[in-house]
């Protein structure tokens, strides 16, 4: 197998935090590789919000699903990611604000992996809830939710999210996902 950056290989979405807030020059340093990401014509259809403030921590768990208050709430820095659907327009049915957004908060796990943190972004969430607690302007879509700090230990974690956190890291096999010329097709590079 082809050796990859050890930052790529090596960046967990961990959901255990030590309750010490990352320092502000590694926060600036993830929100300006957020920044710094490709965006198609360079439009940049993104922004973020950080939540750092009791006051909005508590706005911020009130949008998570159940699974995620299992462990998100003890993140001393959470982050919502918006995108704006009209600043990258809509092309032949798709969304490509989407993608943009994507690559935006690859470089913002990277960077944070980099500097020896853990960002884990978040599916289960209410978007409305998210867009009314921060006072999102409409036509701002949340792209996701993101808790951030230094990794911390098990303990005291719900067991369901133990066992998640205890399983090893897994990835589909190359066949299963790289084909060559057409699907299905099996290669080699």
């Amino acid at each position: 197998m082809a050796e990859i950056h050890p930052v790529l290989k090596n960046r967990q979405s961990r959901r255990h935090f030590n309750g010490v807030p990352p320092e502000p020059e590694k926060i600036e340093a993830m929100l300006e590789a957020f920044r710094w990401a490709p965006s198609s014509n360079n439009r940049q259809p993104w922004r973020i919000i950080v939540v750092r403030s009791p006051e909005a921590h508590k706005r911020f768990d009130a949008c998570l699903s159940e699974t995620n208050l299992q462990w998100a709430t003890a993140a001393p820095v959470k982050m919502i990611i918006l995108g704006h659907p009209e600043e990258q327009p809509e092309r032949n049915g798709q969304q490509r604000y989407l993608l943009d957004l994507g690559l935006a908060i690859e470089n913002l796990l990277i960077q944070g992996c980099a500097l020896g943190l853990t960002a884990h972004a978040m599916a289960g969430w209410d978007e409305e809830k998210a867009l009314a607690n921060f006072h999102v302007p409409k036509p701002f879509r949340v792209g996701a939710l993101f808790a951030v700090g230094y990794p911390g230990t098990l303990d005291g974690l719900h067991p369901e999210v133990v066992k998640k956190e205890q399983a090893p890291p897994a990835r589909k096999s190359p066949d299963e996902i790289f084909f060559w010329d057409d699907f299905g097709q099996k290669g080699k590079a």
